[in-house]
């Protein structure tokens, strides 16, 4: 009898035990909406980790999925197209290496050692509390603010503020997380780079897994913030394989970030932001993505931004400027979207082609001195650039050119919100005489 009640007990634990891991398991869709644009995402939580998987935004980032491994301390991108990863871990102590791997493939260069980001982060319970999705959700409230070295490889001078309701799901607990810019290139990192973060943190709440969220950030020092809110449409339990939450053994360590994005596609950017991976819980969650054209809304003016060109000028990601510029014309009626060319511009539905290049992009020779000075005594200094953009807005209707213009700034700053400085004026020129 003994013997058939301690079998009896052993049947009942290991059934109890599949439910909680079942119970663990997560499949939730989610939408973010920036500047304008939206894009749909679909995340999967297993016990300690985290994978998300999105339509990108603007036709970039949708082959690259993140993988938040909470047991490991550490982020891991991949591009299973290109059959790539990269792993950041995650600044939890006073200190923390950006070492990307303790054993890098052979084909990756040692890495060189960077300078020092600080992490500054505070996080506040507000109390509240509500139900979502069954589940009780904290209102939660958070700061964060990032300050580089003049060594370091990524160049981050930045404050972020959230407000958001965050649920507790069984073993799912990860630090808040540092924004990066996929996209950031030039001077903004340095391939083969490695910095040390520092965090300091304070503040008696804690996160969890985010229902809804709105996120404001601001960088380099500029008056302009933008804006990302992120909304929880589906919460649903899922069978989830424990491949989706690892590396395959056959993928290559990238020597940065950036090796796994590569170009936008131009036939997403026509296409408008694409829904995330569909099907029911339980289904294989790498199903090619359903993608639905975007219509331009009535009465709105389209402007296809063109990658600006570099032809005198300091090292710049020319992508991540047209991104930049593009969310910079999106206000009111008049829509910015980055395409790769006329035919690409007709087919979104543009009204407007947008050419641009930067004339001038250089630091003075006093600022490079000045810089020479703080890399020694480590002090943060800041170049003086003088920039200048010069562009043309042509109607796709007539083909006649709407605006011939060009703006030009000098300040103390780095080379990249120099850029972004011009930018933000065209912007504003363009916008006027698209009205």
């Amino acid at each position: 009898m003994k013997r058939i009640f301690s079998s009896f007990c052993i049947i009942t634990a290991i059934a109890l035990g599949g439910i909680v891991v079942f119970g663990q398991n997560y499949k939730i869709k989610q939408t973010t909406s920036m500047q304008g644009h939206e894009m749909s995402s679909t995340v999967f939580v297993k016990g300690s980790r985290k994978r998300t998987e999105s339509g990108g935004m603007m036709g970039m980032g949708a082959d690259v999925a993140t993988i938040e491994q909470c047991d490991l301390k550490r982020t891991v991108q991949v591009n299973d197209k290109k059959k790539l990863y990269y792993i950041q871990p995650d600044a939890t102590g006073e200190t923390a290496s950006s070492n990307t791997n303790a054993t890098p493939s052979s084909s990756v260069t040692k890495p060189t050692k960077g300078g020092t980001v600080t992490v500054t982060s505070n996080i506040i319970d507000t109390g509240e509390r509500k139900q979502m999705f069954g589940l009780t959700a904290r209102h939660i409230k958070t700061s964060m603010s990032m300050k580089s070295s003049p060594d370091a490889c990524s160049k981050m001078d930045m404050s972020m503020e959230t407000d958001g309701w965050y649920v507790d799901l069984p073993l799912f607990s990860c630090p808040m997380p540092i924004p990066r810019n996929p996209y950031a290139g030039g001077q903004s990192q340095k391939a083969g780079c490695q910095d040390t973060y520092v965090t300091k943190s304070s503040g008696g709440g804690k996160l969890g897994f985010p229902i809804e969220m709105t996120m404001t950030m601001s960088s380099g020092g500029s008056d302009t913030a933008f804006s990302q809110t992120t909304s929880t449409v589906e919460f649903s339990k899922a069978t989830l394989d424990d491949a989706l939450f690892n590396v395959s053994a056959d993928y290559k360590l990238a020597g940065s970030s950036q090796d796994l994005y590569g170009m936008p596609d131009m036939s997403q950017m026509m296409n408008g932001q694409g829904s995330s991976v569909s099907g029911s819980a339980g289904a294989d969650p790498r199903e090619p993505t359903n993608r639905t054209a975007a219509m331009k809304k009535p009465g709105v003016i389209r402007i296809g931004v063109l990658p600006p060109t570099n032809r005198n000028g300091d090292s710049i990601s020319t992508t991540n400027m047209q991104v930049y510029l593009a969310s910079q014309l999106t206000q009111g009626k008049v829509e910015g979207i980055a395409v790769g060319n006329e035919p690409a511009a007709r087919a979104a539905g543009c009204d407007y082609l947008l050419t641009s290049d930067f004339s001038k992009l250089k630091q003075s020779t006093a600022g490079k001195i000045g810089g020479m000075f703080g890399g020694v005594t480590g002090a943060p200094t800041a170049g003086k650039y003088d920039a200048q953009i010069d562009y043309a807005l042509v109607s796709l209707a007539d083909g006649k050119k709407a605006l011939i213009s060009k703006a030009s700034n000098k300040a103390e700053t780095t080379v990249d919100r120099a850029a972004e400085a011009v930018l933000a004026m065209e912007a504003q020129a363009v916008i006027a005489a698209a009205k």
